[in-house]
């Protein structure tokens, strides 16, 4: 956890339900768990959208908490290596975000892994979990944590809801460049 997460200790109710309304306002869906339910969230998710397969890479946080296990002692094929061959065909992808936005229900990666981009982008239904702690009211807070960072990050993505693009003629279209469905777990810290 960073310091300012650390100073903030926890997620407002206020914030969350800020990030959850304005995730769900673009088509998201957010829910909130303790970090040793992290894995019980995704698979529930993941049952109820039908996924039976997804792409985890591995990070501390998804190491200490299970994920994996979790995901497969409900009947999930997980893939842990080899994401660039798999987010092909897997219907899911799961990743950490470092950080959120509430006044857009926006998700923010900040990592050099590729593995987590390609989770993000490639699988159908895709779960972010991010810490409750790191989730700042405004676009320009964000902005404003980005450029205190030392060293910024290779890559810093924004992720707000389900991948939607429109044709000359406005012809709406969801998952072409990205997920279909996006979740968001947001992670009590304390």
């Amino acid at each position: 956890m960073s310091e300012r997460g650390a100073q903030m200790n926890k997620i407002t109710d206020a914030r969350y339900e800020s990030f959850r309304k304005n995730l769900e306002a673009v088509n998201g869906t957010c829910v909130r768990a303790a970090r040793k339910k992290i894995g019980e969230a995704v698979a529930g998710i993941f049952q109820e959208a039908g996924v039976k397969d997804a792409c985890l890479p591995e990070t501390p946080l998804f190491q200490e908490t299970g994920v994996k296990e979790a995901l497969e002692a409900a009947g999930i094929q997980v893939y842990t290596d080899h994401i660039r061959l798999h987010a092909e065909t897997a219907r899911g992808g799961i990743s950490e975000a470092q950080y959120g936005i509430a006044e857009l229900g926006t998700l923010v990666q900040c990592r050099d892994s590729a593995d987590e981009r390609i989770a993000a982008t490639m699988s159908e239904v895709y779960v972010g979990v991010v810490p409750g702690s790191e989730i700042v009211e405004t676009y320009d807070d964000m902005f404003d944590l980005l450029s205190g960072l030392d060293p910024i990050p290779n890559f810093v993505g924004f992720i707000t809801g389900p991948s939607r693009t429109a044709d000359i003629e406005c012809v709406s279209t969801v998952g072409v460049h990205g997920p279909i469905q996006l979740f968001a777990v947001v992670v009590d810290d304390a």
